[in-house]
Parts: C-alpha cells; structure tokens; sequence
C-alpha cells in the first residue's frame, strides 16, 4: 500500500492514444505563474429582465415551490421593445437566453421559436437567430413570448440566483454581425423593455404586430447586466450562458489562464478521420487539428467521430474551442471528474449514473470561438456532430480560471505521503476560491458556512488571503436575521469562521462591519433554544452535523450535534464582540455558552462524558468540554477511528477535520497523523488530484467516483473536489510545524512543533506581519525566522522560550 501511495506523487493518467511529453508540476498550474494577467473587459451591459410583479423567487415561500412539477409555471409572458435603426448591416444576428420556451418576431416577421428539455440539468441555453431580414431602416419593433418552465430551486442559495435557476430572465440582444461576431448590439435588455404576463387558455391578440398598442403594459423589472452581480455565477445558475458573445461570467478578480490536455484517449473515429492528434497535447501546436467527415450531415451523438480529452488533474474552468476553418461547427461535450463520468450518456434520477451538466451542445463560429460551460472537471468528452466535410481547430483546450494569490505557506517533511496531501489540499481550497469561497467547483458552487470553517482555515494558513473571506462572510450572512445556510449549525459555524478569520487577520475594521449581522444570527441561534437551554427544533428544520446516518435531517443525534455547534458559536461570539468593544453582550454569550454546556450536560451517557458512540458528537464533545473528560473520549470512542471492518463508522472528509482537531486537543497527534495517512492517502492511491466530498476506505475501488455518497445516495454528482476535505493542510500546518496564532492577526503566537517520527519537517505560515518559516530536524533542532512585530512562545521537547524580536533563531534539538 505504501509503494502505491508513493507512486502517486506524480500525477498519472489512464493508458492513451496521444500523451503529452510532460504533465503539470506542481499540482496547481496558476503557483508559478510571474504574474496574473490583466483584468478582463468591462461587463456587458445588456441586463436580465422579468415581468413586474411576477418573480417567484421573492415569494415568502420560495423554497417549498414545486418545481419539479412539468406542467407548472407554463403560462407566457410578452415582451416588447422599440429601437431605431439608421443604417441596414449585412449580417445581423439575435441571442436569447433565460425562458425554457419562446417565440420570436421583428417587425412582426417570426425569427425563431426555441425549446428546452426541462429535464435538461443546465437551466437554460443561448439561442440565436439570423435577423437582418427583418430588420429596417427608422422604428423595429422586437415582440418575445417567453415560458418560464420547470426550473431548479435551492432554498439556501441568493434570490438573483434563484430567479436565474427559475428561467424567470430574459436576457435579448441583436448584434449587426454573422453568428459569434461580437459587435456593439443594436439593441439589448434593459428598462425600455413593456411587459405583460398572460395567461395559458387566453393569448393576447395581435400582440406581436409592430402597430400594436403597448401603452398599458408595465416597465419591465432588472436585476442589473447580465455580468454585474457575483450572485449571477454562483450555484451553476448561468452555466448555460457561454455562448453569449462577449460573456465571460466571472468576477472581475478572477483570471483565466490556457490548459492543454495531457493525454487523447477513448479516440473514435467512425466514418471519420483525425490528423495531427498530438496537437491536441501541445501547448505550442504547429499544425491545427483536423477532423475529416464525409459522413452524412445527420450524424447523430451517438456515432459521431469523439475523443476524450484528459487534463491531468480537477481544473475549474471551461473547455475553450477555436475553429481555423470557414464554415460553422457544433460538438457536443460532457464534462468528467472521473473518466467514467464524462463518458456516461444519458439522464438518471438524481443524476447517480450521468454526468452532472449532461451533454451540451456547442456551436462554433467558422473562423471564431465557442465556450462550453464553467465547471469543475478533468476530463472532457467531445463528439464532432456538424460542420465542413474537413473542419481544423486552432486549439481545443481548458481556459482555467482561478484566483490569483501566492503560496505564502508552504509544508514539506521527509514523508513524501504528508507533502502530497498538504499540496492536494491547498489545491482543493484554491480551486474553490472563485466567485466567492464556494464549497466546490462542480456542485454546489456556493457559499457555505460549514464548509468555509473548514476551507477558510487552509486559505488562511496557505495564502493568507482575506478579502475573498470577508466578501463571502458578509455575503453568507442573512439580511435581517435567519439561520445561515437555512441550518441552525451553520449559523454557529459562520461565527466560528468570522472568528477564525480574525484570529488569521486581525482586521478590526472588517470585524466592526459584522457586528449587527452577528447579533442577528446570536438571535437567531437564541430563538431556537428551549427554557433549559436546549436546542429544541421546535419548528422541524432541516438539521446537518455530518453525512452519516443519524447526523442530519430530524433526529436526536443531530439535535445534539447542533446544540454542540452552538456552544462553540457563543464562545467565539463572546469572544469577537469584546474585542469589538461590545462587553454587555460578550458577556451574555458567555453565559449562554455556559447554559448551553450545562444543558447538553443533561444529554450525556451513563458515564457523565460521552454522547452515544458516534465519532462526530465525541470529537465535538473533546472540542468543547472540560479537557479533563478527553482521556475517557479518547479510550472510549476516539482511539477506535479507523475503517477496515464494516462495523467502523461513516464520516466525511469534511467532519474528520474536526476529528483530528479532537485528537490532538487529546494529545494523540501521533494517532491523527496516521489517520490523514491512511484516509486522505487512501483518496490519492485512488487516483485522486483534489480531495473528494465523500469517501470510505471499505467503498468499491473499481469505480470510486459512482460510489461516493453525500445528500443521502450516491452517484457521479458527487463532487471530487471539495473545499470541506482540505482540512489536513491547515492540521499539519497547525501541529506538526506547530504554528498557531494566540492573539488576532499573529500578534503573539504559539510555536509548538511535533515530528511526530519524522525526520524533519519545514515550512511557512503567512501572516500580516509577514512570514514565520521553521525547521525542525529530529537531530540538529529547530531553524526559526520571525517577522517584526510577532512575540513567539516557543515550545520543544519540554523545553520553552519566548522571543520578543524579529529575526533568524536556533534552537539546539536535546541531547
């Protein structure tokens, strides 16, 4: 096992028909980089639009709306605009998107009437229509009935995102140029638009004529252009969008950065030929692609000529095409976390056996580019459908698009296992910095508070980023109260995620913006504890510690996970709001966390220590109880975590950061350690390149991705590359070079390093007042470099010393 873990170290991929000379080093290609290139173009400025008075997501119940029924939400709606037009193009094109259905006329001549299969999992498409036909010198008039359809709801998500998902926009405009052009539009979305909604069984008259009396309909309501919210790209909500000239669909942080294949496999080829396959794998191809079809242009999806495209690692980003030929082409794509998943065809209920956007259609332009939706993949599968009987790609590559920070952090020891897994995991976490710090780059594509405790964490320890932190903290919180996420746990874990950051940052004026929303989640969290100060669920939330059986949804166990969050939430609480100045209220959540304990106290077992015997309600127990009770929670439950008998517990690679944070609160580092070589070592020996949702030792090997389980089942949509599971990067960081801060922003901090039977280990750990590098040799001692401004309280061997000032310092290991 070993040996194969070991291997592992360098990437590896599936036997190929063309591989690339070399694969990618280091793990994450954007940590070389000189430096990020420069912001891209200001935002569009058409904007999405929707009838007045007739958008479901601002419904007080939005989240219980039935979406999945087919025949509901069919009513139409009508829009209508004027413009003028002084002089006639050559070429003029419409781009539509948003409604599932709709029906087009410029100057009352029909332009097209588009369909979407509900069931499809990207919400909605780009559709595009030649319009110079119609157009005419002096007033057009541009009529649309739109449906909305069947659309995707999430109750946690922001309301622009939710309208997105509903279908309920409309973004329009008319570009004077051939398809995939981009030109100044002659005209878009926006304020000037008239709307009325209608009604199934009762159409309006003569409503597309360019003569009809619009006067009576009502303004239309914006939500702003189509790029100007971070809110639009969250949740895959605008995944369909890319094919919008000019869209890019990122925050104006964001950086794209070109990703070529490493490998070409699973080639097909049909009635078809390919040459110069290897350009496909070089950065720097000479000789453009060539697929060369004399088959009948009715080739369907199933026998077009395909290839699957392996980038060597999860990437976020999209698939970018570029076309060297004359005439338009369409693929189709689906993209893969696993192999196995970019190759599943089909749809299956919750999505278990298909790839999680399904297969999509892109169009390119002749001599022009097409993008496929952003995402989070490493494989892309791609069928060549339509186009010239020999059609040549310039490239056909990932436009990855991340974040911009340095690796101010850094871990390396003499186990190349740990040094692997501490890079995979600042990996994961970087790869969720987009818009936002999101829990993945698949799915959710969101904000969460459980998972940025612990992926916040890993930012902080790795980059020493903030900003991002602070945008999603403040974007997390609810306006005017409710539970974060919609689960009462997760609004204790935003307060311990502001509180760690603050710990990492010291920014007091940051910390001082929250100080009403903290209240409001602390009055949340109140509102839901009984007069004995328990948390007593009284209105049947949706509940969450873990996913494992008894750890969500309705249960007692997950009632005391809860309450345990909560304790750990008024701390902190506490603890932020006496250094905001606000000590009335510091002191009220101090006693609340004391009533909460001695509440819990009353839930405990026979032995007055433990809580049943889950791992997740016993690490929390040792995280947040009188230390002297973790040598019983550590005989009793937490030295049997391990998972080779089908006896053993199920926990998330999300909750066993917490699990080893209560082992060494316990003082079995040692143990932990093991625990992050066996567990996430075990995820790399399967192929891994992120760290995954889910896993389980004792889950199938043949197709690891299909067996992933999270959200109660199991299936491809399961992330591979989740922030939640970053966990060991901030642990090794914090226990093995021992760096902790014990005041806000690394004013003073705690030095405490364990080898653990390592030889050596070194590293760095970012902090505002610059970087802490250590060394620790299990012969010669420790190597230490402070910045100015940090007082270190230095512990080794049983050994302690406090340094006051900056610079290089020795420490001579004991003989």
């Amino acid at each position: 096992m070993l040996r194969q873990l070991l291997a592992l170290l360098l990437l590896v991929s599936p036997t190929a028909t063309v591989r690339a000379q070399q694969v990618f080093s280091p793990l994450d290609p954007t940590r070389n980089l000189p430096a990020p290139p420069a912001p891209r173009p200001a935002a569009l400025p058409e904007q999405y639009i929707w009838t007045t008075g007739d958008v479901t997501a601002q419904r007080p119940d939005h989240s219980k709306f039935l979406w999945n029924q087919p025949d509901l939400r069919i009513a139409p709606h009508y829009f209508r605009v004027r413009f003028r037009v002084t002089s006639l193009p050559e070429a003029a094109t419409l781009y539509l998107a948003g409604p599932r259905e709709s029906h087009v006329f410029l100057n009352g001549h029909p332009l097209g009437d588009f369909y979407l299969n509900p069931d499809a999992p990207i919400g909605f498409h780009i559709f595009h229509a030649a319009a110079a036909r119609a157009l005419r010198i002096g007033d057009n008039v541009l009529a649309i009935e739109a449906v909305r359809g069947r659309g995707v709801v999430s109750g946690t998500s922001p309301v622009t995102t939710q309208q997105l998902a509903y279908g309920e926009i409309l973004a329009v405009k008319i570009v004077p140029a051939r398809f995939g052009a981009e030109a100044s539009p002659i005209v878009i979305s926006d304020t000037t638009w008239r709307s009325v909604p209608g009604f199934a069984d009762k159409p309006i008259d003569h409503w597309s004529e360019p003569g009809f009396d619009d006067s009576s309909w009502q303004p239309v309501e914006s939500l702003g252009p189509i790029e100007s919210n971070m809110d639009f790209f969250q949740w895959s909500a605008d995944a369909g969008m890319y094919g919008w000239p000019g869209y890019m669909g990122m925050s104006p942080a964001l950086r794209t950065l070109p990703m070529t294949a490493v490998a070409v496999t699973h080639v097909f080829t049909g009635h078809a030929s390919f040459s110069h396959l290897p350009s496909l794998t070089s950065p720097n191809a000479v000789k453009p692609f060539v697929v060369t079809n004399q088959a009948s242009a009715t080739t369907t999806d199933a026998d077009a000529p395909s290839l699957l495209l392996d980038f060597g690692r999860e990437v976020a980003g999209r698939l970018l095409v570029e076309s060297a030929s004359p005439a338009d082409t369409t693929l189709s794509i689906a993209y893969g976390e696993s192999e196995i998943e970019a190759l599943a065809s089909g749809l299956t209920p919750g999505q278990q056996g298909g790839n999680y956007l399904g297969t999509n259609i892109i169009e390119v332009p002749a001599n022009g580019v097409a993008r496929g939706p952003k995402s989070g993949f490493r494989y892309v599968r791609i069928r060549f459908l339509r186009g010239a009987s020999t059609t040549a790609f310039k490239a056909i590559r990932v436009e990855g698009i991340y974040y911009p920070v340095t690796y101010a952090g850094s871990f390396e020891s003499s186990d190349p296992l740990l040094n692997r897994i501490w890079e995979t995991g600042a990996y994961t976490a970087h790869l969720c910095m987009q818009d936002g710090v999101w829990d993945a780059v698949k799915r959710d594509r969101g904000r969460w508070a459980g998972d940025l405790d612990v992926e916040g964490r890993v930012i902080s320890a790795v980059f020493g980023e903030r900003a991002l932190m602070e945008e999603t903290l403040h974007a997390l919180a609810p306006p005017g109260g409710g539970h974060v996420n919609g689960i009462p746990s997760y609004s204790a874990l935003w307060i311990t995620s502001l509180a760690s950051l603050y710990q990492s940052s010291g920014d007091k004026v940051f910390l001082a913006s929250e100080h009403d929303d903290l209240l409001h989640v602390l009055e949340t969290m109140d509102a839901s504890l009984d007069p004995r100060g328990l948390f007593d669920n009284a209105k049947h939330q949706w509940l969450f510690v873990d996913w494992a059986p008894g750890l969500y949804a309705y249960t007692f166990e997950a009632r005391i996970g809860t309450q345990l969050q909560y304790i750990r939430g008024y701390r902190a609480a506490a603890a932020l709001l006496l250094d905001m100045g606000d000590s009335a209220n510091a002191r009220r959540y101090e006693t609340q966390a004391t009533s909460a304990l001695a509440a819990v106290h009353t839930l405990r077992d026979a032995n007055g220590v433990t809580y049943g015997s889950t791992w997740q309600l016993n690490a929390l127990a040792a995280l947040t109880d009188d230390p002297a009770t973790r040598p019983e929670l550590w005989d009793s439950i937490l030295s049997h975590v391990k998972q080779d008998e089908p006896s053993d517990q199920v926990v998330s690679p999300y909750f066993n950061a917490y699990i080893l944070d209560a082992m060494a609160a316990a003082g079995h580092h040692r143990e932990a350690l093991d625990w992050i070589r066996a567990y996430w070592g075990g995820m790399l020996a399967e192929g891994a390149t992120s760290f995954w949702e889910s896993y389980d030792l004792r889950w199938p090997k043949t197709n690891p991705h299909l067996s992933l389980q999270a959200d109660g089942t199991s299936g491809y949509f399961v992330s591979m590359a989740h922030g939640w599971s970053s966990g060991p990067t901030a642990w090794l960081s914090e226990n093995v070079l021992g760096i902790t801060s014990t005041s806000p922003g690394y004013d003073s901090v705690n030095i405490h390093p364990h080898l653990l039977g390592l030889e050596y280990a070194q590293g760095s750990v970012p902090t505002p007042h610059g970087t802490i590098a250590i060394r620790i040799d299990q012969r010669k001692g420790i190597d230490l470099d402070l910045p100015p401004g940090v007082t270190a309280n230095v512990n080794y061997e049983g050994h302690s010393t406090v340094l006051r000032t900056a610079g290089h310092f020795t420490i001579p290991a004991a003989n």
